[in-house]
Parts: structure tokens; sequence; C-alpha cells
């Protein structure tokens, strides 16, 4: 007997990158270092594996905390006034 294997558009590992991507995403305007905690607790799941997506995970959410911090480093080194004191 021949079983049904159930096609989808994206595997179960797909849907986890995508679930952690949009958690960093969201965690970016609550707080600055927040983003990183996103490909942190993807380590304790089935995709710490996949090497490639992992990479992209924290590069991203890299990314998200410098732009978090952006601000306060252009304006400690004086090339900005941006941030309000």
């Amino acid at each position: 007997m021949a079983t049904q294997q159930r096609e989808g558009i994206f595997s179960k590992t797909e849907w986890k990158f995508i679930g952690f991507l949009t958690l960093a995403f969201v965690l970016t305007p609550v707080f600055y270092g927040l983003p990183l905690l996103s490909p942190l607790f993807a380590l304790s799941t089935s995709l710490r594996h996949e090497r490639r997506k992992m990479t992209w995970l924290w590069i991203i959410a890299s990314i998200l905390v410098l732009m978090s911090i952006a601000p306060f480093i252009l304006r400690a080194a004086g090339l900005s006034n941006f941030v309000v004191k």
C-alpha cells in the first residue's frame, strides 16, 4: 500500500525559518538587542542543522540590531544629532 506524502509550498524547516525571521523583525522595536534572541532560540530547534538558514538568520538579526543602535553610535562619534537628549 502506497502512502501519500503531503506536499506543501514550504517544508517544516522553512516554516520554522520564516517564523524565527518574523520574530526577529517583531522584536526589533521592543528593545535593541532582542532580535538576536531569535537565532539564539532557533538553535534549540531542528533549524540548527541548516547551516545556510542559520547564517542568514544571524546576519539579518545582527543588521537589525545595528540599525537600532546606529543613531546612538553616530551621536557618540559626533556625526549626528539625531538622538534627542
